[in-house]
């Protein structure tokens, strides 16, 4: 009942009084940039998930490099194209931090090409793109530079990130599709899936989108997500109201039961997020993100799918996440406040307490120059 209000209420607020700005025509090739340092200081850290400690427990303090990057893309003709490369973090509230260039995490997981694409406009609407590129589920984008806020959510941290594969994009007025072949949670050889999303954009303000992922049951896990047979639904409204931009989703999480991998039922979980972002000027800006997602589970269920948040079968979480950004020219400053409670959870799984409920805070700052 709470989305379908909330969706509701977000579609009929009244629209921006000020006019959309006319788009300036894209250049042929462009070449953009993002280069900047993280420090990052935490509260109870994770118990497990640093891959660079003996015990796996993480460092109360780190700095890193949060993205070195560099994109070019071809944007004009029929035939365009894009190519991402070099290092970046993947910091997630509620999980252990580790280095850039750590193996196992971050940079090593998709490589130092994280993206790279061929697209071809078969007619004005009809488009089809090969290659390495990021998922249509999620209101959150791969690196930190492309979002509101610089740790990602719980939600994404459930959702696939990269995959490789063909997609379809179909474009209509109002109305947007694609439908993607492609390896999932970066499965690979491992497994198949079929990825999708359908579209509708009623203003220049507001625009609602339903994206799916559906992959083979017997997908088995990789370092990019130890369950990769998670079918998605993800319900994600995009929604501009003057200086204010909304962008809540709802996420439905079903990993089926598999002889295969050992998995001897079939887990669901949810996520539930309002994230939302309010540019005073162009320099400076705020950003808030609240999310609730848990477990369907039940505590002690023994499958080992049953786990799909990585706090334990039954726990559940929630989180909210404050980020003021300073943006002078192509400079960029942002602090972030985040603070994460989980219940139920098993002990030595989450922030290094035995008890069953736990909260874990989290200071960091984020400076570079973007072009």
């Amino acid at each position: 009942m709470f989305p379908a209000i909330l969706l509701a209420a977000l579609i009929g607020a009244s629209p921006s009084p000020s006019p959309a700005p006319t788009p300036s025509p894209a250049p042929a090739y462009a070449l953009d940039g993002a280069f900047s340092l993280m420090t990052v200081h935490t509260s109870e850290v994770n118990a497990t998930g640093a891959l660079d400690t003996p015990s796996g427990a993480d460092l109360t303090s780190r700095t890193e490099d949060s993205n070195a990057l560099l994109t070019l893309t071809k944007n004009t003709g029929p035939l365009r194209g894009g190519v991402t490369v070099g290092a970046y973090n993947l910091p997630t509230v509620g999980a252990a931090v580790n280095p850039t260039t750590q193996q196992g995490a971050n940079t090593s997981l998709f490589g130092v090409v994280p993206v790279a694409y061929l697209a071809y406009d078969v007619t004005a609407h009809l488009t089809l793109s090969v290659g390495k590129q990021t998922t249509l589920l999620g209101q959150e984008s791969a690196f930190t530079y492309q979002n509101i806020n610089v740790e990602r959510g719980i939600g994404f941290a459930l959702e696939p990130t990269i995959s490789r594969g063909i997609r379809a994009t179909y474009t209509q007025g109002k109305f947007t599709g694609d439908i993607e072949l492609n390896d999932g949670y970066y499965a690979g050889n491992a497994g198949r899936a079929l990825e999708g999303l359908v579209g509708w954009a009623p203003s220049a303000t507001t625009d609602l989108q339903l994206a799916v992922i559906l992959p083979g049951r017997d997908t088995p896990g990789n370092a990019t997500s130890a369950i990769a047979n998670k079918a998605e639904v993800d319900l994600m409204l995009t929604r501009q109201i003057g200086k204010l931009q909304l962008l809540p989703y709802l996420l439905l999480v079903r990993s089926p039961a598999s002889a295969r991998l050992g998995y001897t039922t079939s887990e669901r979980a949810s996520a539930l997020a309002v994230l939302a972002d309010y540019a005073f000027n162009p320099t400076y800006s705020l950003a808030a993100r609240y999310e609730s997602a848990a477990n369907a589970s039940a505590p002690g269920d023994r499958s080992p799918n049953a786990d799909l948040l990585g706090y334990g079968a039954g726990s559940r979480a929630s989180d909210w996440t404050i980020t003021p950004g300073y943006h002078p020219g192509p400079f960029f400053a942002r602090a972030e406040f985040s603070a994460v409670t989980v219940r139920g959870f098993q002990p030595g799984l989450a922030f290094g307490s035995s008890g069953r409920s736990a909260m874990q805070h989290r200071y960091l700052v984020e400076f570079g120059v973007q072009f």
